[in-house]
């Protein structure tokens, strides 16, 4: 099972190796999707959690225990294809490479790739993108 989940946390946690006590202890797989990170000033990381339900249950379980907010990305970006004009500007800010103009210059989301950061919403001058609301897990 997979999972997408933002976690935020304090100052203080960003010094705790939180990832490897999670995959020893849990047995779960992290991919860091985004992350914004700094010693001193806490962070957030995008993260998708694979393991066995229970151990994604207990996982978050965990991390809300330790201190940080778990929420879980319950949608995806959403995007009103049909009244896009093409323009591009969102690849520019695309890092992962999910928005992208094919061999016809006709703009492609594959959202398999999206981390959800957010700048194609802010990139967009038609204002087509949004981010879906997440839920504390």
């Amino acid at each position: 099972m997979k999972k997408r989940y933002t976690l935020r946390f304090s100052p203080t946690l960003v010094e705790q190796p939180l990832v490897s006590k999670l995959v020893r202890t849990y047995d779960v797989d992290i991919n860091i999707l985004n992350a914004d990170v700094a010693s001193g000033r806490g962070g957030k990381l995008i993260v998708e959690l694979t393991g066995a339900e229970e151990a994604l249950k207990e996982s978050v379980l965990w991390l809300n225990q330790t201190g940080i907010v778990v929420s879980e990305m319950v949608k995806e970006l959403n995007f009103q294809e049909d009244r896009c004009i093409n323009c591009g500007a969102c690849t520019a800010v695309c890092s992962p490479k999910a928005l992208y103009m094919d061999k016809d210059w006709k703009l492609v989301y594959d959202p398999d790739l999206c981390v959800l950061c957010g700048l194609c919403v802010q990139a967009c001058p038609m204002q087509l993108f949004s981010l879906s609301n997440e839920r504390e897990a």
